[in-house]
């Protein structure tokens, strides 16, 4: 049988049909649609179309994301935190308010770390609570919670039970006359630490402080975290 001859230029490529002398295997024109159909796009520009539209919608919503930025929750740093830990219940067992004195703070824009220490006493045996708190503003605090336990100086060392309806988590613990209380909640942080204070002068020996008061403490704290947490959040 013989075949139609191909159609060759002086090069020995083929034509295209008709003659013409459009080289269409080295050409970058895209090939010719059918008459009144849609125009041909390449499968490759097809695919780097979609990733450039799938990475301006994940980079849109990590900007989205980004600037929605934490919810605190309500809570706000405060310029004194011995005005807003009122502690009234904690004046209740430990006798009248004696004295505050405002702890070293730390502002940042990632964590707000407010102390105060507070004493009570009837002028025979004194206590002092020291307060603690932080407003993470930036990472999630759940983590270090976790790994603290009942606080950083006391660790995981002494045997801290979970403390039900304060906050997201509590815990509480009691050593050596001693009581903590650690609060997550959301974004912030709470401690309070009660201990008695052992008043002496140099070169005497320490008078026994009488540590009745801290019978039942636990309650006590509990009652002072929550009204803390509320003026903390403004609504206190």
């Amino acid at each position: 049988m013989i075949s139609e001859p191909e159609l060759v230029d002086e090069n020995g490529r083929p034509l295209g049909q008709g003659g013409g002398g459009g080289d269409l295997l080295d050409s970058d024109a895209p090939p010719a649609a059918a008459s009144g159909g849609p125009r041909g796009r390449r499968p490759w520009l097809w695919a780097l179309g979609g990733a450039v539209v799938a990475s301006a919608l994940w980079a849109g919503g990590l900007h989205a994301y980004q600037g929605r930025g934490v919810d605190l929750g309500g809570y706000r740093a405060v310029e004194d935190l011995c005005e807003v830990a009122e502690l009234k219940a904690l004046e209740t067992a430990l006798g009248p308010r004696s004295g505050d004195s405002p702890g070293p703070g730390l502002r940042h824009e990632a964590v707000d770390r407010l102390a105060c220490d507070v004493q009570f006493g009837d002028g025979r045996t004194t206590f002092s609570v020291q307060v603690g708190y932080e407003l993470h503003k930036k990472a999630d605090p759940g983590v270090e919670f976790d790994a603290y336990g009942i606080g950083f100086w006391w660790g995981n060392v002494y045997d801290a039970q979970p403390v039900p309806g304060v906050g997201e988590r509590a815990l509480y613990a009691a050593a050596m006359e001693s009581a903590a209380l650690r609060v997550l909640d959301g974004q912030a942080t709470l401690e309070l630490l009660v201990s008695p204070v052992y008043e002496y002068d140099e070169g005497e020996t320490p008078v026994e402080p009488d540590t009745t008061a801290m019978e039942g403490i636990k309650d006590f704290m509990v009652e002072d975290a929550k009204a803390l947490m509320a003026g903390l959040r403004g609504g206190g």
